[in-house]
């Protein structure tokens, strides 16, 4: 009888493992392959410095082209004493060994923490599309544990930077004061001169260009005559507003001779005339 019962739970055994074992591992066999895609989740530290973060990565992994798999929805990570500064994605495609595409979508998040103690980044659900067997179906992260440890202190290079970056800081700040500076000088300095300029009467710019052009130490006696005359004439027709274009000496002391001006000055005029045009045009000598 014993022989009977021990024979019957033998035989039984194999059923029942069958029964309840081997369908569930067929159908996680019947889910993963023709999908091929794999999820993992790491963050790049275990403990962490209250004032660092924590770089958080999810990646999915599967063969074939990028365009295997669309993601429909990658839910947010579920968070505790954590807090997002920032993220970011990217996609790669590599060609492993025996020439077959490996496609990695990755999702990175930079997290802070709160306060010191454990933090915790719960579970995300991951739904995506097979666009070859035009299913979606979704992947379950685990749950991380990371230990907030106290605060460090920043030393070395932080205060080096810094003071390096006030040091540049500085430098720039004395350069644009500088070419302010002398921006503003030289055009004060330009100002003043055209002010100069715009104050300086018709004698004093006359007796300038006098100084400036006639030189009584020359022998070419001729071409100082022509050039005083020259002067005088520009004089003339800027002091009397004579009009603009080659008037001949003649007809321009008719025309001062209408004008407000004593009559020894006009006869000096004349006399001075007479003389510049035969040193000029009959070769007189002085």
């Amino acid at each position: 009888m014993k022989w009977l019962r021990k024979k019957i739970l033998t035989g039984l055994l194999p059923a029942v493992l069958f029964v309840f074992v081997i369908p569930a591992g067929a159908q996680n066999q019947q889910d993963s392959l023709p999908s091929n895609i794999s999820l993992y989740t790491y963050v790049d530290k275990e403990q962490v410095p209250q004032n660092h973060e924590i770089v958080y990565t999810v990646e999915l992994r599967w063969r074939g082209e990028l365009t295997r798999y669309k993601i429909l929805e990658i839910e947010d990570p579920k968070l505790t004493n954590l807090t997002v500064r920032g993220s970011g994605s990217s996609n790669k495609v590599t060609t492993l060994e025996d020439g077959r595409l490996q496609s990695v979508k990755q999702i990175t998040y930079y997290l802070k923490p709160v306060e010191m103690g454990m933090a915790y980044i719960d579970g995300m659900i991951i739904r995506y599309e097979d666009t070859e067997r035009g299913e979606s179906e979704s992947l379950i992260a685990g749950r991380i544990g990371v230990k907030v440890e106290q605060p460090v202190i920043e030393t070395g290079n932080g205060t080096a930077q810094t003071i390096i970056l006030w040091f540049v800081v500085i430098v720039l700040l004395a350069l644009v004061a500088f070419f302010l500076v002398r921006y503003k000088n030289k055009k004060a300095e330009l100002e003043r001169a055209a002010l100069e300029q715009i104050i300086e009467s018709t004698e004093e710019k006359y007796l300038r260009l006098l100084k400036e052009t006639i030189h009584f130490s020359s022998d070419n006696l001729k071409d100082s005559i022509t050039d005083l005359s020259h002067l005088l004439t520009g004089y003339l027709s800027e002091r009397f507003s004579l009009p603009a274009g080659g008037l001949s000496s003649k007809d321009m002391l008719q025309i001062l001779s209408e004008k407000e001006i004593e009559p020894d000055t006009l006869e000096r005029l004349k006399d001075f005339y007479a003389k510049a045009d035969l040193v000029r045009y009959a070769g007189e000598t002085i």
